[in-house]
């Protein structure tokens, strides 16, 4: 954007898991995007952009809103807790938890308005209007649940959402009712700053693989609610519209269940019960990685059980390297690690503690996670509007490029935000 232009008004929508080849190629896969790529068409795309360490959605999205990697922002997995025995884990869904400033932040000191429909990470944050992605871990089903998000969105908003929408614990497209909402906020408020979330293409590549008939239909489906929300910002030509994804993915055929090796070495203890019982040792997987961390000081006893379990994980042919303190160092990781395992191709992570460590026939069919320079595991860019030039094409970007870029679109001050990183050049 040239500098004597005008503060644009901006949309960013992601598409979780969004391989960018099939914003660049969709023909090739057999599937129809033809807003996204009307949208790549008309202003600048990325052949590439490498995601975070672990690549998946969570740490991913605290790095698109602050430019900064997960050992700097601090949301270093999609868990907040580090104990594997727990029945339901509470996921990173709180703002504050975020050390270094956020865009909505920057915004908010701009006086400029914002909303954010389902964004992770996004609880508490200072947006306007705000329906956060949030959950009760221990509801079976929580898409059937509104209590949980209704409590912590701005105070109303999810109530008059649900009155205008109509909304039913029976609507099945969790991407439509995100557009719906997407787009009142839109036409009713005027945001300049408008955050979606979209998460049908994810679910349908774990559940069925990232190349599944499910997944291309719900990918076909978001393009849909792209093109509604494009056509209503059409005729004001200060928008800005971003569409983009946090990370990749890869089919997998075996589950690994590192826990299960850990337990047999005496790392985790057993109740009266049966039940395991968190001792020194906490972890977390993330589908292509899986991460152990010392909870307490350990003895050498323990450090030798954690070495030998380390040994025998590597055995079982579903590890592809063994990341430690110092590599996750220079990738921006959890600086608490005390080292990460990648999984091989096809295989991921599980948390499981019972059966085999390596089971046939994976639950999931997709995951993502694996280091970003893993091939598959790229996301998506698209970015046009005043000044982008049509066409351009950006090359291989980083996630930690997103944030300056936005705030510049937005008439921020990059330099507000912790970023090393500078704005795109969009020609």
């Amino acid at each position: 954007m040239p500098d004597d232009a005008e503060p644009a008004r901006l949309i960013v929508l992601s598409v979780d898991g969004m391989h960018p080849n099939f914003c660049r190629r969709p023909s090739e896969f057999g599937v129809k995007l033809p807003s996204i790529q009307a949208l790549a068409a008309a202003g600048a795309s990325a052949e590439a952009m490498e995601s975070v360490y672990p690549s998946t959605t969570y740490p991913a999205h605290a790095t698109l809103m602050t430019g900064v990697p997960p050992r700097v922002h601090g949301i270093c997995s999609h868990l907040a807790s580090l104990d594997p025995t727990e029945s339901a884990r509470p996921w990173h869904w709180f703002a504050q938890a975020i050390r270094v400033p956020a865009l909505w932040s920057l915004a908010r000191a701009q006086g400029l308005r914002s909303a954010a429909v389902s964004w992770p990470v996004s609880v508490g944050a200072p947006i306007d209007l705000n329906v956060p992605e949030i959950w009760d871990p221990h509801v079976p089903d929580p898409r059937k649940d509104f209590t949980t998000v209704t409590q912590y969105a701005t105070p109303g908003l999810f109530e008059e959402l649900a009155q205008v929408l109509r909304l039913s614990t029976e609507m099945a497209d969790p991407d439509q009712l995100r557009g719906e909402a997407a787009l009142y906020l839109w036409e009713k408020y005027r945001p300049d700053l408008l955050l979606v979330h979209f998460v049908g293409y994810d679910q349908q590549a774990h559940r069925c693989g990232p190349r599944s008939p499910e997944a291309l239909a719900a990918l076909e489906r978001v393009d849909v609610e792209v093109g509604r929300l494009r056509d209503a910002a059409s005729h004001d030509h200060s928008v800005t519209f971003v569409v983009l994804s946090d990370h990749g993915f890869l089919p997998v055929e075996k589950d690994v269940a590192p826990l299960t090796i850990l337990a047999e070495e005496g790392l985790f203890g057993s109740t009266g019960e049966g039940q395991r019982e968190l001792l020194k040792l906490g972890a977390v997987h993330a589908g292509g990685s899986f991460a152990v961390f010392w909870l307490e000081t350990p003895t050498a006893r323990e450090e030798v059980a954690l070495a030998r379990a380390l040994e025998r994980l590597t055995e079982t042919g579903g590890v592809a390297e063994v990341v430690d303190r110092g590599r996750l160092g220079s990738l921006g990781s959890d600086p608490e690690a005390e080292w990460m395992l990648d999984a091989a191709q096809g295989f991921y992570f599980s948390d499981r503690f019972e059966g085999p460590t390596l089971k046939e026939g994976a639950g999931d069919r997709g995951t993502h996670g694996h280091l970003p320079t893993r091939r598959g595991m790229e996301a998506s860019f698209i970015i046009a509007g005043p000044g982008v030039a049509p066409g351009t094409n950006l090359g291989r970007i980083r996630l930690t490029d997103v944030a300056p870029t936005l705030a510049v679109r937005l008439g921020v001050a990059p330099g507000l935000l912790a970023s090393d990183a500078g704005p795109l050049n969009l020609g």
